[in-house]
């Protein structure tokens, strides 16, 4: 108190001002991690970046604050004081908060593996009323096709949902899966249907089925489909964007690259006969699973322009190129071998040809380039047997005319790479001496 009995001012306003600092950096640390844990900048990196540099800002603009409240009260020295030793009573409230985020998501986490489980075990029973049963707690979180992408994963998965892994096994068997499908798509949107199936044709070709399990997904298909005789085997639009997680497939070319891939010929005739024809964007992956003249045969017969098909060009070169690029491989490991050397002539008989360049070379020398690396890396294998050599010198000798490369009159790359490739030649050409002037020898090559 002052002499004259009064309360001493000077001491309440450092008294003030110390406590009020005091508590500045503990409830700015309160109220941002409530922020950090309430949204989503955990997960989103341009929030959690905008989160720190806020966190920057408000731990330098505190100390300025308290300096300058200090200055104007005269009680500078308390108001940094207090500002300073708030910093430990900040760190207790942060470290308390994320203890009780921590215990509320790991609860959270085992709560959904416990509902997952009953998902994996009542597919697993092929039990569709318990499939439903025990999809419906976990819809606020997942789609029924991205549960369906996870149930038919192996046992062991970097998903952090599914339940403790188990060495790798399936958990519930491929013909298990198909009455999970139809049971997660009873009374769902034809959107919704359509994404479980394409999630159950994802985990049918990792799982390198026969392609006995084709008809039944395709029959499923016919079903989700406005009309019953629809020829295009497509989505339905709108789509769920990423609505089957790891399974999700980008477009109606994903289905014909993951049939033609994995069943090949066996696969598109099962296609073709369950009344679907291949759409301009899918033909050029349904003639890249070919692997029979049969097959080629089965494609011409949908009605499509193979001759037009032979020379559409993408990326990797056109029809001729692509093969030609497999079949080194492919050679080694067919059981018939000849019936891909029957599939190089009717490529040329559609109207493939082996002069079109792609990346600057063609097919021919695409093919003898395979060759000669498969026979690098074929050293510690048993020799090729001789109908595998028989059927290599027959491609050789369809793609590489007098037995020397066509040459490339056309390419399947851009006109930039055109450019390339003739500013290449013509600086070999003037390396070898063979420029505009006559060098006075003659050129047997017509």
């Amino acid at each position: 108190m002052a002499p004259d009995g009064s309360p001493d001012q000077t001491a309440r306003r450092r008294r003030r001002a110390f406590y009020r600092w005091l508590l500045a950096y503990p409830l700015a640390a309160l109220a941002l991690t409530v922020y950090y844990t309430a949204t989503s900048a955990r997960t989103d990196m341009g929030e959690f970046l905008l989160l720190i540099v806020i966190v920057i800002v408000v731990a330098s603009a505190i100390p300025v604050a308290a300096l300058i409240d200090g200055a104007r009260c005269r009680a500078i020295g308390p108001a940094l004081g207090g500002c300073l030793l708030g910093i430990l009573p900040a760190l207790l409230v942060f470290a308390g908060i994320d203890a009780l985020d921590s215990a509320r998501f790991k609860h959270s986490l085992q709560v959904q593996r416990d509902r997952m489980a009953a998902l994996i075990e009542a597919s697993a029973r092929g039990d569709r009323a318990g499939v439903r049963a025990a999809m419906t707690p976990l819809e606020s979180a997942y789609g029924p096709g991205h549960a369906l992408c996870l149930i038919g994963g192996a046992g062991k998965s970097d998903d952090w949902v599914l339940p403790e892994p188990d060495g790798g096994a399936v958990r519930v068997s491929s013909e298990r899966l198909f009455d999970a499908a139809e049971a997660l798509m009873q009374g769902r949107t034809r959107e919704q249907r359509q994404t479980v199936l394409g999630a159950l044709l994802v985990r049918l070709s990792e799982r390198q089925e026969t392609v006995a399990v084709l008809p039944r997904w395709l029959r499923l298909w016919r079903g989700t489909d406005a009309d019953a005789t629809a020829r295009a085997l497509e989505f339905a639009q709108p789509r769920e964007a990423q609505s089957a997680g790891d399974c999700f497939l980008e477009n109606d070319t994903d289905l014909a690259r993951i049939v033609a891939d994995t069943w090949h010929d066996e696969g598109l005739r099962a296609w073709i006969a369950a009344g679907y024809d291949f759409s301009s964007e899918q033909a050029p992956l349904a003639l890249d699973g070919v692997r029979s003249q049969a097959g080629l045969d089965a494609l011409a017969a949908t009605g499509l322009e193979m001759g037009a098909l032979m020379l559409r060009a993408d990326s990797r070169g056109d029809a001729l190129n692509r093969l030609a690029t497999r079949l080194p491989q492919r050679l080694d490991d067919s059981d018939a071998p000849e019936a891909l050397a029957d599939l190089v002539d009717g490529y040329l008989r559609a109207g493939a040809r082996p002069d079109r360049a792609a990346f600057g070379k063609t097919p021919c020398e695409t093919f003898v380039d395979g060759e000669r690396y498969q026979a690098n890396i074929r050293n510690a294998t048993p020799a090729p047997t001789p109908a595998r050599e028989a059927a290599a010198q027959r491609i050789r000798l369809s793609l590489c005319p007098q037995g020397r490369p066509p040459v490339a009159t056309s390419s399947s790359t851009d006109a930039h790479q055109d450019r390339l490739n003739a500013a290449v030649e013509a600086a070999q050409r003037e390396g070898r001496g063979e420029g505009g002037e006559d060098s006075g020898d003659t050129d047997p090559t017509p």
